[in-house]
């Protein structure tokens, strides 16, 4: 019930997914971030990094300096992070999504799970600053690993997946509000896995939220 959720199988063949999955490992710099939660320290299952703004600001030429788009200047109040302009290569798999899905992006969030160990908890992407009703798109690289969903008013009724190399899910509609989503942990020997999410910022809190806990300040990883 409630569930709104498009499964393209497989988005990309074989050697395609294989290609990008490399270049993104080598290429991109990967985090293993911590942060505090009520004086608590919380160490991230997995490696994160991520792109993008939200839509009231810009860019200035696309690449440039941050600007606010009702004013063209630069924020009266700074950003509380370092935004990074979408790569080229996610620029085209950003306008890929969009054409596939009918939907607009302007973040990508990437994981990547270096082994079965690593893993990201029931959650759902139902913040506010996403708007209501947010439209999600998942990219899958690597191993396959299972993607759970359970609905929050019954953990009884659950979904499962087990996602390939080249996969792409799209969460429309109610699927934030009335499902929680998770990667969890794998016994055995598992290989590496990547994902992809795509979804719409809408204010500055996206922004800062984004960077804030999936980019930091301390060493990041390549392979």
């Amino acid at each position: 019930p409630n569930l709104s959720l498009h499964y393209y199988e497989p988005l990309f063949p074989a050697a395609t997914a294989k290609s990008l999955f490399t270049f993104l490992l080598e290429e991109f710099p990967w985090y293993r971030v911590t942060y505090e939660v009520r004086g608590m320290t919380v160490n991230t299952p997995r490696f994160t990094t991520v792109f993008g703004l939200d839509e009231s600001h810009e860019f200035e030429g696309g690449e440039g300096r941050v600007l606010e788009v009702a004013t063209g200047k630069p924020p009266t109040k700074p950003l509380r992070c370092t935004p990074r302009p979408l790569p080229g290569c996610l620029k085209e798999l950003k306008n890929l999504m969009e054409r596939e899905t009918g939907e607009r992006f302007n973040f990508c969030l990437l994981n990547y799970y270096k082994d079965g160990k690593d893993s990201i908890s029931y959650h759902s992407d139902d913040e506010h600053f996403l708007g209501p009703l947010p439209s999600i798109a998942s990219l899958s690289l690597g191993s396959a690993r299972n993607f759970v969903m359970r609905l929050k008013g019954d953990h009884t009724i659950k979904f499962k997946a087990n996602l390939k190399s080249g996969d792409m899910i799209l969460m429309k509609n109610e699927s934030q509000s009335k499902w929680e989503h998770s990667v969890p942990k794998r016994a055995g020997n598992v290989g590496p896995r990547m994902n992809l999410t795509f979804r719409q910022a809408r204010v500055r809190y996206g922004s800062e939220n984004y960077y804030r806990y999936n980019v930091h300040d301390g060493p990041y990883f390549r392979w």
